[in-house]
């Protein structure tokens, strides 16, 4: 069976050997490799690559790209995103569900270390048994913070290895690592609403997909709208499947930003309307700009969705 920490632990371990390279920094926390990816540090493309390519399990790798539209005169990188293993990286390692404390400024985790800890209430534990039994983990953790010692404790205890075996990345929402991180999850972003929608994950073949990266930006609120922003309105996801073509006919005008009442607005000005509040926000919200799905088995190709260079331009010039 694969173990998606033992091969994602393999590229934390690069970082902690050339922090300088990466321009992270390693901390020591009651045994646990705590890395500055992006809070204090400034971190780099290539710790967002790496970081990015610790969620998707190190099964894949990703790419950077430039973005084939001009959004307010502006050429802007893309990230290419590829998934071989769509479900287990996906709903597995990617999701970013895992709230350490809930509340208003929870540490919102995500990473191979989730299978694992295996939470209750996460929908992947409930479709699969895998259960990677590997001795070393691997997590993320988006904040604007470090965390504390109590916190770097509780991960130790949910993902029962060694604390020395403990490798926890974290970056905030306004670095470079987190905005490539999180615009690589186009795929996730499609995946979860084929799952609200019913659709029969095991007729997956593959995924990929790009996205545009934001301009980063260190104010917490605008680095978060603008991070949903191009998930909502400037990323593609493509899926190979492998069924009868009345399961996509089904689904695929269902999954697509463009569906959702509020669509048209940034994600800064619904997430306010809706008291700040995640969960408040209505879940077709949360789904890509664009999805196309191809059918091997007929070879028909399915699309819905469309890019929206509009509001991107105004979700990256808002600065207040």
């Amino acid at each position: 069976m694969i173990s998606v920490n033992s091969r994602a632990v393999k590229l934390a371990k690069k970082l902690v050997s050339d922090p300088e390279g990466y321009k992270v920094k390693v901390h020591n926390v009651l045994g646990a490799n705590v890395i500055d990816c992006g809070v204090e540090m400034p971190g780099s493309w290539r710790t967002a690559k790496l970081m990015t390519e610790i969620l998707y399990g190190g099964l894949n790798e990703i790419t950077y790209e430039t973005f084939p539209e001009m959004i307010d005169g502006v050429y802007y990188n893309a990230v290419h995103v590829y998934s071989d293993n769509v479900v287990l990286q996906q709903a597995g390692c990617n999701i970013s569900g895992w709230e350490l404390k809930p509340g208003k400024y929870a540490p919102v985790l995500a990473g191979p270390g989730r299978t694992l800890a295996r939470k209750n209430g996460d929908w992947f534990s409930k479709y699969s048994d895998y259960e990677d039994k590997h001795h070393e983990a691997v997590l993320t953790v988006e904040m604007g913070r470090m965390l504390a010692e109590e916190e770097v404790e509780e991960l130790i205890e949910a993902v029962g290895v060694d604390a020395c075996n403990l490798y926890i990345l974290v970056a905030a929402s306004g670095s470079i690592a987190c905005s490539v991180q999180v615009s690589a999850r186009i795929i996730e972003q499609t995946l979860h609403r084929l799952h609200e929608e019913r659709f029969n994950l095991d007729n997956i073949v593959e995924a990929h997909g790009f996205c545009v990266i934001p301009p980063v930006i260190k104010d917490d609120l605008i680095a978060m709208g603008r991070l949903n922003d191009v998930l909502i309105y400037g990323g593609q996801s493509t899926f190979t499947v492998d069924c009868e073509d009345e399961e996509v006919e089904k689904v695929i005008d269902k999954i697509t930003s463009d569906k959702c009442s509020m669509y048209g607005s940034s994600f800064k000005t619904i997430y306010q309307e809706n008291g700040c509040d995640f969960y408040r926000v209505p879940m077709e919200m949360y789904s890509p700009a664009k999805t196309v799905i191809i059918n091997q088995r007929t070879g028909r190709v399915f699309k819905a969705g469309k890019l929206n260079l509009e509001i991107l331009a105004k979700s990256f010039a808002d600065t207040k």
